[in-house]
């Protein structure tokens, strides 16, 4: 078989402490990824000049933009990669040195999967973060359009959906014109739809990838504000209109999308009571009437109730 090639591509934005050890754990792979696109998306720290220093390896390009976001910046190096595979690793997180070694081990014992799942593990320079995601997969093998994988998934509650978590074909993007859209949880928008339009894709529960919790300045820290709300909303949108679109796809793991518009109803209306936001009731009661889920209705209610008595305690104390 002829050899597939990989290219990696990692937005950089104001990491200046953490992009150097992201960009040597690419160089010090045992199997070296065919390309590396690093782009620096309008950094206003010393990141530009750290990366720079790695612009004279072989196959490695460094691209200064404006800043865009991180979900239009991974766009931009997809446009540009010549290869077969694309991973997208974000700039303040580490692989592990046989990362693209297994991958290619693996695309060549499945025959050119579209998409491999691997495990990650989280780590605190500080040591004092103790809100760890689950970045494990408990599956192992390969799943395909009938095989319910996004219903497994979410009965392990495996579904995180990080974008360094897995490997996936260029074409799979090309051919059903995916992509990550501007704004916050841009990650939400691609990775049901990826996993539900993949023919062949391979999970893995071995770790191969480092996921920093904590940093100062991460999107994950950062307090929230209307625009993520409205983030928020056009992610369950997107949602919906996948799901009309390609319901002959949907269908087969039906349950596991009800269940994710649910948490990101919820999601929404947590994030439209924080920044105080007007909630689009529209959407909400379509929501209900796709889902049909009594379950989402009593935690909305429950999310309100939260809500109002933190209200009145807070102006009781007064």
């Amino acid at each position: 078989m002829q050899k597939c090639t990989i290219t990696i591509v990692v937005p950089v934005f104001n990491v200046e402490n953490y992009v150097n050890e992201t960009l040597l754990s690419i160089k010090n792979q045992i199997s070296q990824a065919d390309e590396i696109i690093v782009i620096n998306d309008g950094s206003t720290d010393k990141s530009g000049s750290i990366i720079s220093n790695f612009a004279q390896i072989q196959g490695w390009k460094i691209i200064q933009t404006h800043n865009q976001g991180l979900g239009l910046t991974r766009n931009f190096g997809r446009s540009i990669a010549n290869s077969d595979y694309i991973y997208f690793l974000d700039s303040d997180d580490i692989m592990k040195d046989d990362l693209i070694l297994r991958m290619r081990e693996i695309i060549h014992q499945y025959n050119r999967p579209e998409m491999i799942l691997f495990s990650g593990e989280s780590f605190d320079d500080n040591g004092t973060n103790n809100k760890k995601p689950n970045l494990k997969f408990t599956l192992k093998g390969e799943f395909f359009h009938n095989s319910k994988l996004l219903t497994k998934l979410t009965k392990r509650k495996e579904t995180l959906p990080q974008a360094s978590r897995y490997i996936t074909k260029v074409n799979l993007w090309i051919k059903n014109k995916l992509s990550y859209p501007e704004g916050i949880a841009e990650d939400e928008a691609v990775f049901f739809p990826l996993l539900t339009l993949s023919k062949s894709t391979v999970v893995l529960p071995e770790i191969y990838y480092k996921y920093r919790v904590g940093r100062p300045g991460s999107i994950t820290l950062s307090s929230p504000n209307s625009k993520h709300s409205k983030d928020f909303l056009n992610r369950i949108i997107s949602d919906i209109e996948f799901m009309t679109l390609r319901y002959d796809l949907v269908k087969n793991d039906l349950s596991a999308w009800h269940y994710r518009l649910s948490r990101k109803g919820l999601n929404y209306v947590s994030m439209c009571l924080k920044t105080k936001t007007p909630i689009s009731w529209t959407t909400l009661l379509f929501l209900f009437c796709r889902t049909k889920s009594i379950n989402f209705l009593f935690k909305l209610f429950w999310r309100f109730l939260k809500y109002f008595f933190k209200i009145f305690f807070k102006y009781s104390k007064k």
